[in-house]
């Protein structure tokens, strides 16, 4: 059960850092609304993914999963927020509240063989983020060569490999929690 915990907030903390990082890189190029939405995007798929998971290990204290889970995502909005402009910290932490509050409720209501296929998605759609910086920052639409396709598809596959190994942890979760739920049940 913990090594899959452990395994989403390494992969939440790593997305924080590397976000932090291309933050700096592509500053000038990511002025105004594009950093807004970086710093919103960022805050609500961290507070999303947090939430679900918190929401399914601390079943019935929604309280505390809905605290913890606002905390990591507005420190984690704000920050990428700060990267860029005062609106932009502004914006990813409120984005990030309303992602831990909603993810938490979440991971409070499904059982957690579903928790575990949202965890998922929503991990993959908070690291699937990186490539915003990329996007966002490019003057033109227009593909100039294979590097292209070839860079974003060759870290897309080890993205994808990440995650299929890191969901065969989760699966591991999942039956230790409804083993830990059986047995409640039976005392």
């Amino acid at each position: 059960m913990f090594l899959y915990n452990l395994f989403v907030f390494f992969s939440l903390g790593v997305l924080l850092l590397l976000s932090a990082i291309f933050a700096v890189w592509y500053k000038k190029q990511l002025a105004g609304m594009a950093g807004m939405m970086i710093s919103m995007y960022i805050g609500m798929n961290i507070g999303l993914t947090s939430g679900i998971l918190l929401g399914t290990v601390f079943q019935g204290s929604l309280f505390l999963s809905t605290l913890l889970a606002m905390l990591i995502a507005v420190l984690s909005g704000t920050l990428i927020g700060f990267m860029f402009s005062t609106s932009a910290a502004i914006e990813g932490m409120m984005a990030g509240m309303m992602g831990g509050m909603m993810g938490a409720m979440l991971g409070e209501m499904i059982p957690p063989h579903q928790t575990l296929i949202l965890v998922n998605i929503f991990l993959t759609i908070s690291l699937s983020g990186l490539f915003l910086f990329n996007i966002l920052s490019r003057k033109e639409s227009s593909v100039k060569s294979k590097s292209d396709f070839v860079k974003p598809g060759l870290l897309l596959a080890i993205l994808t490999i990440y995650l299929i190994a890191g969901s065969q942890l989760g699966y591991n979760w999942v039956n230790d929690l409804q083993k830990g739920q059986g047995q409640h049940h039976q005392h």
